[in-house]
């Protein structure tokens, strides 16, 4: 009898001092790293602001030629999801570095649903006419696809707060679904004009409410005086009298073409981290642009 005991205090000894398989939800990180804000605001909505987002790209910078710092670095090996936007060229030099530096990560590519518009669906005057266009944030019926993208990577990688995720996500998605309807009242009667822009931002929100880009960049460089001389005389054949500058971009180009066409310069951002406060605000510039 005594060694039939001594055996079941060896046994629970050995048991309890065994390393306990990990729940995969508290082993997660609690971090996850995004490329724009725009993106932390997709993830604050639907997390509820219960999850530290890390963003690469800070307010006010290129996200076509930006390099992270030493702390987002660091916040990004304790990461345990990556959503990167796709196509944007900081992204596509960066993301082996970023998955050698936390091989555990989870790298999800939030283009990986969309209706990209690619090459041979540019005209001349889109920079991006040598890859595919990255700037899917800026349609809300693209956003909505990334959204759902998020929800479902929170869900596997916290499962716990399923119930919280998915009230947020649908609360989300109706107002991505308001905002997609006041745009669509708000632009009917432009349907086929042209917004013309510095840097080519805005051919996903202009494919989905039937307008036209025409982009002062050419292929990510500052136009030549013959670009600008050409541009000029389709500004003054569509009537256009404003010139959209990306926040992150020099006016001067833009001013100059202003000046010829008797126009104005406005800058938007749609770097901004309130997309839907940016969405309302981009579509309300260009119903002024043509009430000019």
């Amino acid at each position: 009898m005594n060694r039939i005991f001594l055996s079941f205090i060896v046994l629970g000894l050995i048991t309890s001092c065994s390393p306990k398989k990990p729940n995969r939800e508290t082993a997660a990180q609690n971090i996850v790293t995004v490329s724009i804000e725009p993106q932390k605001y997709f993830v604050d909505r639907i997390s509820g602001n219960k999850i530290e987002v890390n963003v690469m790209v800070t307010q006010g910078s290129d996200p076509h030629i930006y390099e992270p710092t030493a702390k987002q670095m660091k916040d990004l090996s304790n990461s345990g999801i990556y959503f990167r936007i796709g196509y944007i060229e900081f992204e596509q030099a960066w993301v082996e570095k970023f998955a050698s530096i936390n091989p555990s990560m989870k790298i999800i590519d939030l283009s990986g649903n969309a209706d990209l518009i690619k090459p041979d669906e540019h005209d001349h005057h889109d920079s991006h006419s040598h890859g595919v266009d990255p700037h899917i944030w800026v349609s809300p019926k693209e956003v909505k696809k990334i959204c759902t993208l998020i929800y479902e990577s929170l869900v596997e990688l916290y499962p716990r707060n399923k119930p919280e995720f998915e009230s947020n996500f649908l609360r989300l998605t109706s107002d991505i679904d308001s905002i997609d309807n006041a745009i669509q009242i708000k632009l009917e009667s432009l349907k086929g004009k042209q917004i013309m822009i510095f840097h080519p931002t805005l051919a996903y929100f202009t494919r989905d409410y039937q307008l036209g880009q025409l982009a002062i960049e050419v292929d990510g460089k500052e136009p030549t005086a013959q670009n600008i001389q050409k541009i000029i005389g389709i500004a003054r054949q569509e009537n256009i009298r404003v010139v959209f500058v990306q926040k992150q971009f020099s006016k001067h180009n833009a001013e100059v073409i202003a000046k010829e066409i008797n126009g104005r310069v406005v800058q938007i951002d749609p770097l901004d981290y309130d997309w839907l406060k940016t969405m309302s605000v981009i579509s309300n510039e260009i119903v002024n642009a043509y009430s000019d």
